[in-house]
């Protein structure tokens, strides 16, 4: 059975809750964990179909020629080639995990990617919770403070519609209301 595209990390989900309504800041701990261990999050990264806002979880693609790709290869090929090639089909599920399939042409190509956290790759699409902003903790930082995407932060999570920010080590929670001054209105 296919799968979401996913990545593991390790982290720490804020959560805000806002009547039947919330944002997340995910602290992010390590981008690359070697092993699973209680600070284990998974990350899936959508993108969002076009004239709308409903995102697609990708599993794979299938290009013009009939060759397929796979896990977060998917995301660099839509970037690079989406333009050229609007006939490839990518194959995914919609959040309530029914499987889907698009035209790389019916995706919004210049929209940064929707970014969900997950306690684990099993966990069901819909449950995931959308991600606002990534905290990166750093020992200098004395106060939270709103940065620009560090270069070491790669794609797919570089493309994600979030802001960044810079946090001390031992972050007890997160202001919600600096994101009310810091929205993620940049695009690719």
């Amino acid at each position: 059975m296919a799968k979401a595209v996913s990545q593991h990390v390790w982290g720490k989900l804020f959560e805000e809750r806002v009547g039947g309504n919330g944002r997340s800041a995910l602290l992010l701990t390590q981008l690359k964990p070697e092993m699973e261990s209680e600070q284990s999050l998974t990350l899936r990264l959508a993108f969002v179909v076009m004239g709308t806002e409903v995102p697609l979880f990708p599993s794979f693609l299938v290009d013009d020629w009939g060759g397929e790709v796979r896990g977060t290869a998917v995301y660099s090929w839509v970037r690079e080639n989406g333009n050229q090639f609007p006939r490839a089909e990518i194959f995914g599920f919609d959040r309530q995990g029914n499987s889907v399939q698009f035209f790389v042409r019916e995706l919004e190509l210049y929209a940064r990617l929707l970014c969900f956290a997950y306690p684990n790759a099993q966990t069901p699409l819909a449950e995931g919770k959308l991600v606002h902003a990534v905290l990166l903790p750093d020992a200098s930082a004395a106060e939270v403070e709103k940065i620009k995407r560090p270069s070491e932060i790669k794609r797919p999570l570089a493309s994600a519609r979030v802001t960044w920010w810079q946090v001390p080590l031992d972050l007890p929670h997160f202001d919600f209301s600096l994101l009310d001054d810091a929205q993620a209105s940049e695009f690719i």
